[in-house]
């Protein structure tokens, strides 16, 4: 949380689709803001709203399911849940008694239809893509088919002071985030995006919501696509369009090492590129293999030299505890990480999310799915068992600290890490001071 504030783009996009068609909405944000629950609560009896709906991802679950506990029971209105977490749990949401509805997948015409129907008293049955009550019984109305990426509206960046949100390596603010595309075709066994199909925003639409950005007064995006260089030639389009148009924004990406090329990345710096973020997980050659990365340690290296030879700064995401991880294994990745060109690194204890590989093979050890007992509130949230190498939890995690250290402090970055340190210590200091939030995401408010 010290580290940064993300703005809440999911209901960014369903604030612009509420308003859309002609109902009021109301984003707020209680991380990002610091509210209490007394606040939250004393805003929304000044706003009245119709119904409120929340976010969720499983590992907020205890957090998001408190608040809308306590709204449900201060607010006599319809509580709405979407986010991740309803594509692979919708009846397990949907079957908690302050829950009403559930949103499943994307918004963009389910949430619409739902709210019409509340307003006139009309029957909900034949909705795609929504989970309900009715009869003691959890409904479930699966979407028929993947949401059209370019038929969504603009994000409701309005609705939000923009200058709240940052990343701790963002050099400016306002800061704000953005996709350009939604799924991947590669299916690494740790990551659940592959099983969604890859789909890609239109150029000029792209470019759009960059000047909106840029109007609005925002100094930094952050593209948050799993892999933003995968169409070279669209890049390519993008990069030349915001050039052309005058466009004075800067922004990072993620990107796929096997991507890049000079070319590419020397226009998109040209285009106010200045950082791309690597997945490269492992220094260790079997890892990679093990994980379906698809990706050498030599293609990681040339990359890296390609990227800054363009003139752009380079962050990495490692992964510590991958299937089979090994004391040596480990080791070999953080001196892997220290010789490569990075002007930061991230590394992150493995977690295992719903719909992956590894948390399939996770269930069967285990004999029942955790997150789905978890979310019907039938058992206490705890650690999943790590049964994918011998490393246990507090190893890993021991490990992960000594990858940071073994990093940052180096000559070179020093000056890196007492600057994130000051950064932190200030956000901690504000947070302390201002109030205490445990909200993870934020919710809407609706009203006609």
């Amino acid at each position: 949380k010290y580290l940064r504030i993300l703005p809440p783009l999911g209901l960014m996009y369903v604030s612009s689709i509420i308003k859309e068609h002609g109902h009021d909405c109301l984003i707020i944000d209680a991380v990002a803001e610091n509210l209490s629950k007394k606040q939250v609560e004393k805003i929304l009896k000044k706003y009245k709203a119709d119904v409120i709906g929340f976010s969720l991802v499983v590992p907020t679950r205890s957090q998001v399911f408190d608040w809308a506990k306590y709204i449900k029971e201060k607010f006599r209105v319809p509580i709405i849940f979407g986010g991740y977490a309803t594509l692979y749990y919708p009846e397990e949401i949907a079957s908690n008694d302050f829950i009403d509805y559930v949103i499943i997948g994307s918004a963009r015409k389910s949430l619409p239809k739902l709210l019409e129907a509340l307003e006139n008293n009309l029957e909900i049955d034949k909705i795609d893509g929504i989970a309900f009550k009715k009869d003691g019984k959890v409904i479930i109305n699966y979407p028929k088919d993947f949401e059209d990426i370019n038929s969504l509206p603009f994000p409701d960046r309005k609705s939000l002071n923009n200058n709240l949100y940052y990343s701790i390596i963002s050099e400016n603010r306002p800061y704000s985030v953005m996709i350009t595309s939604s799924g991947c075709i590669y299916k690494c066994d740790f990551c659940p995006m592959g099983k969604f199909p890859y789909k890609e925003r239109e150029v000029n639409k792209v470019v759009e919501e960059f000047e909106k950005c840029y109007k609005l007064g925002i100094k930094e995006i952050d593209i948050f696509d799993d892999n933003f260089l995968f169409n070279k030639e669209r890049v390519k389009e993008i990069c030349r369009e915001i050039i052309r148009k005058g466009i004075k924004i800067k922004w990072t990406c993620r990107a796929r090492v096997d991507s890049v090329d000079y070319e590419t990345l020397k226009l998109m710096k040209e285009a106010g590129c200045r950082m791309i973020f690597y997945g490269i997980e492992s220094g260790n050659e079997e890892i990679l293999k093990r994980e379906h990365k698809g990706i050498t340690k030599q293609i990681i290296k040339e990359a890296l030299e390609i990227t800054k030879r363009a003139g752009l700064k380079t962050m990495g995401f490692f992964i510590i505890g991958h299937r089979g991880e090994s004391r040596e294994s480990i080791k070999e990745t953080i001196q892997f990480a220290c010789k490569l060109p990075l002007d930061y690194a991230q590394f992150f204890h493995m977690v295992v999310k719903p719909g992956t590989k590894l948390y399939e093979e996770i269930k069967k050890e285990m004999g029942y799915d955790y997150f789905s007992e978890l979310l019907k509130g039938n058992i206490k949230m705890k650690k999943l068992p790590i049964t994918w190498t011998k490393l246990n939890d507090k190893e890993i995690k021991r490990w992960v600290i000594k990858a940071y250290i073994s990093f940052y402090f180096r000559k070179k970055h020093i000056p890196k890490l007492l600057k994130i340190l000051c950064l932190v210590l200030k956000r901690w200091y504000n947070h302390i001071t201002k109030g205490n939030s445990s909200l993870q995401n934020g919710h809407f408010a609706s009203s006609k």
